[in-house]
């Protein structure tokens, strides 16, 4: 057997010892997903979790290569160190073999095995890997004519799938018939395992009325069908005609026949039939809907003549036509008009009459042409010569100019000709004088408002003859006038315009004269024109800020009578004027608003005054409106200080709000300021806010004041100050009882001696922060620098507590640089201890009083058996043995004559004895 047969084998025995030990019936140990789908080109998640108790050494991802025994290691834990390799992740831990792969190719589609290795057992399991390609989707439409028709194919394609996409056709939202679709289906293969398919839809488009079609491509990496909709041509059938148009061309007339389709597609072929082999001269013109095919025919060849357009569609079954026939012209005749004036009766010889009155205006003797010619050239004559003066051939018509007088009558002739066709009309005319009665006019004076001037109309109206007029006007007064003489019916009328301004500031008075042979005396008429109101005249100002810039608007509004208002701007007290733009505008009442608007910077003008003039007709003299310019408004500034978080930093905070506002903000500091500034502003509308922050330690200004400067633009100074508190820790007191505990160098208690019961729970020591600081940290710790649980001001002991606890205890208060301590010794005691503390005392007492009594018997007895300088020498040892912790012999001092008489005098004396306890 060989190499690899032995590993196989051993494989599987290794997996068949597995699953005897986790048994048929157990749950696996292994939380894996067991089949995963990955998109080619992204990312894909191996999920391996171990939840057994077992200690695990070694764990790792395989994957199976295509030998069966053979495996491809990949990620995992060896030796404690974790190693990955082939685009493959670090497992999160030696439990959690959970990584994720970058599919770059679907050579990366198979098995993956998951193990776990530890001393006892060898746990697996394996996942199986499916590679996915999403495919590219293109859409094209191509056309083609096949036997003189026109298909199109559209051509759908999804590149690069894996595995192979579906790929279907929708027509109207449904799948394309048979007929006339055609559908052609092709698959490619590539080396990288994925493929490429493709659809052809085909069809003739005459036969095709949808103008979309959709491609629906389904796979499995899309969420839902993809569908892609393009356009594609569909054939509409055209609208045919033919017309026929004159036109004039060099003097002579044409006919434009014209073969006309609209609204089909694709173009339609248009053929003009014509039985002649004159070459003609052809016109072809198309735009995006109408194609138009047109031939230009002499019009006095073609009379009569047949034209006929033939059309050519995809969507005709036969070819159709549309026939024209040109029209014959004709001229047969011309007749009179002016029936009321007519007179055949004297007619012989096909002549007409026409009888006019003397003296009658606005003649016109019309003559009317019969037949279908397009137009004609007339002439007209009056006793075989030229027309007399004051008559005129406008059109088909004799105008007489004026009057009608005695020498308009006669024959006259009048011929029409077009080309060959010619007719001929002879009418006489003969002038009939009037008696004229005199008869007085109507008058009528009226009076209104029009363009900017008041329009005075005096009428003499229906008057025979007519009447002669005239104004009459004040003196100073002027106006323009003019008069308008009209006929009807042999009575006269005139009527004169007299032009006013629309408005004076005085009250004037104009007087219409009429004369006429029917007055004995001239006839005036006369109107009073009122005085012009008052103008009403309005000013208003507004501001705004542009580019941190403010700005000042200024309106100026006159309502008045028309003509409008002139109006001009100044400031100050002198006569400097300022640019200004104005507009009028006419109201529906009549009214004219005329309004003028002055801009400038704010600055410029701050505090003084703006003067707008208005000049109108209507006052006597100008009138004015002044307006006062605000000065900039003072910023609202304020200071603070503020404490930084976790930070041993204070912060000075300096806020100017305002309208242009701007950044001039500045600290004045003292000379040793090292701190750090900042500036920030931001608008809101025109309102600007400013903030200049400074950074600095307590200890750097405490109790100095520091001030913030603002200079406006225009030089004013705003200031405001800010004092920094000055802060102290005095002391820290302890609230409970205690002792003082003196140094060995000086006279201050070194600590406070305080006893806590050893069989208590939760003793406290209560602390007091003596000072004016707002807040502070107060921290206690023991001698070994271990701290201690506090409890606001208070060291708590939550547990019984022994002999380890005692000992030295320091607690500081602290508040930035300010800082207090105090210390504490803390002793334990307990019943027992205090018991045994009083015998050792009352035991001490008692021993110390049998050795006085002791001594007392040994020293007298000693009197007797020596001599005085022995005792002396005795009574000096005693005595300082019972003053000082020396040996007797040690501080032995010198006898003299003095100590004889003291010990002479000693009758008893005491034996103090200092027994120190640390209760």
């Amino acid at each position: 057997m060989g190499r690899s047969g032995l590993l196989f084998l051993g494989f599987v025995l290794n997996v068949a010892h597995c699953s005897d030990i986790l048994g048929p019936g157990e749950e696996s140990i292994i939380e894996i997903t067991h089949n995963i789908t990955a998109v080619l080109g992204e990312d894909v998640h191996l999920r391996c979790i171990y939840l057994g108790e077992s200690q695990i050494q070694s764990a790792e991802w395989k994957r199976r290569t295509n030998s069966k025994i053979k495996f491809k290691r990949l990620a995992g834990f060896a030796d404690g160190k974790p190693f990955s390799r082939d685009n493959v992740s670090i497992p999160v831990s030696l439990t959690n073999l959970t990584v994720h792969m970058q599919v770059s190719s679907v050579e990366v589609e198979g098995e993956y095995i998951c193990e776990f290795r530890s001393e006892e057992e060898y746990d697996f399991d394996s996942v199986f890997l499916t590679v996915v390609a999403r495919p590219d989707i293109q859409v094209e439409v191509n056309s083609e004519t096949i036997n003189g028709s026109h298909y199109q194919a559209v051509s759908c394609s999804a590149f690069g799938g894996r595995p192979v996409p579906q790929i279907s056709w929708l027509v109207d939202s449904r799948p394309p018939s048979y007929y006339p679709f055609t559908v052609d289906v092709s698959e490619t293969l590539h080396s990288n395992g994925t493929s490429t398919l493709s659809s052809i839809l085909r069809f003739p488009t005459h036969l095709q009325d949808e103008d979309s079609v959709t491609c629906v491509v389904q796979h499995p990496t899309l969420p839902k069908p993809t569908l892609t909709t393009v356009r594609v041509e569909t054939f509409t059938s055209p609208n045919v005609t033919i017309k026929a148009e004159m036109v004039q061309n060099g003097g002579s007339e044409f006919w434009v026949v014209s073969c006309i389709s609209s609204g089909g597609r694709p173009d339609t072929d248009i053929a003009l039939a014509l039985n002649t082999d004159e070459d003609l001269q052809r016109e072809e013109h198309s735009d995006s809907d109408t194609k138009t095919s047109s031939v230009l025919l002499p019009a006095a060849v073609y009379e009569g003549v047949n034209v006929t357009c033939v059309f050519d569609h995809p969507t005709f079954t036969d070819k159709v036509s549309r026939v024209l026939t040109l029209p014959s012209f004709y001229l047969s005749g011309v007749q009179l008009l002016f029936s009321e004036m007519r007179n055949n009766s004297d007619d012989s010889q096909g002549t007409e009459s026409l009888e006019l009155k003397d003296g009658q205006s606005d003649t016109v003797i019309r003559l009317q042409v019969t037949g279908n010619v397009p137009h004609y050239n007339v002439t007209c004559k009056k006793d075989d010569g030229p027309l007399p003066e004051g008559v005129e051939l406008v059109g088909s018509s004799l105008t007489v100019q004026g009057h009608v007088e005695h020498w308009h009558a006669g024959l006259y002739e009048c011929s029409f000709s077009y080309h060959h066709l010619k007719a001929t009309l002879k009418f006489n005319v003969t002038v009939k004088p009037q008696v004229i009665q005199p008869v007085p006019p109507t008058i009528r004076v009226d009076l209104r408002t029009e363009d900017g001037h008041r329009v005075i109309e005096c009428s003499a109206a229906d008057a025979v003859p007519v009447a002669n007029m005239s104004w009459l006007l004040p003196e100073g007064v002027s106006g323009v006038s003019w008069f308008n003489f009209t006929s009807h019916n042999g009575s006269h009328s005139v009527r004169g315009v007299l032009l006013l301004p629309a408005c004076s500031p005085w009250e004037l008075t104009a007087e219409c004269v009429i004369n006429h042979p029917a007055f004995e005396e001239p006839e005036n008429r006369s109107i009073t024109l009122p005085l012009c109101a008052h103008p009403n005249i309005t000013i208003n100002s507004s501001t705004e800020r542009r580019d941190g810039v403010e700005y000042t608007e200024v309106d100026c509004s006159v309502e008045s009578v028309a003509p409008a208002a002139t109006i001009t701007w100044h400031v100050g007290n002198s006569d400097n004027s300022i640019s200004y733009l104005s507009e009028t505008k006419v109201q529906a009442d009549g009214l004219v608003s005329a309004r003028s608007s002055a801009r400038f910077l704010s600055s410029l003008y701050s505090g003084q005054n703006l003067t707008c003039t208005v000049e109108h007709l209507s006052l006597e003299a100008p009138e004015t409106k002044t307006i006062h310019i605000l000065g900039p408004k003072a910023p609202l500034m304020s200071v603070s200080v503020v404490r930084q978080q976790d930070s041993p930093l204070w912060l000075a905070v300096c806020d100017c709000t305002g309208e242009g506002v701007g950044t001039n903000l500045e600290w004045v500091l003292p000379e040793n300021a090292k701190g750090l500034t900042s500036l920030h502003s931001e608008s809101e509308g025109c309102v600007r806010k400013a903030r200049l922050t400074y950074l600095f330690p307590l200890a750097l200004h405490e109790g100095q004041e520091l001030t913030c400067v603002y200079q406006s633009e225009h030089g004013a100074t705003e200031t405001k100050t800010l004092p920094i508190p000055r802060y102290y820790i005095s002391a820290v007191r302890v609230l409970n009882h205690t002792t003082p505990l003196q140094s060995g160098y000086g006279d201050a208690p070194f600590a406070h001696r305080l006893a806590l019961q050893e069989d208590h729970h939760n003793q406290r020591i209560l602390l007091r922060v003596e000072g004016n600081v707002p807040d502070y940290n107060l921290n206690c710790k023991r001698s070994d620098g271990s701290f201690v649980q506090m409890d606001g001001v208070a060291m708590v002991f939550p547990s019984e507590l022994t002999e380890q606890d005692e000992g030295l205890y320091s607690c500081q208060a602290s508040f930035y640089h300010h800082t207090a301590t105090v210390n504490i010794q803390v002793e334990v005691t307990n019943e027992e201890k205090h018991l045994a503390i009083t015998a050792i005392i009352c035991m001490s007492s008692a021993m110390a009083i049998l050795l006085i009594l002791a001594v007392t018997l040994w020293v007298c007895c000693k009197g007797y058996s020596k001599t005085q300088y022995k005792k002396k020498e005795s009574l000096s040892a005693l005595t300082s043995m019972m003053q000082e912790p020396g040996s007797p012999e040690v501080k032995k001092p010198a006898v003299t004559e003095n100590d004889s008489k003291e010990y002479d005098q000693l009758v008893n004396f005491s034996i103090v004895i200092d027994l120190k306890s640390t209760v």
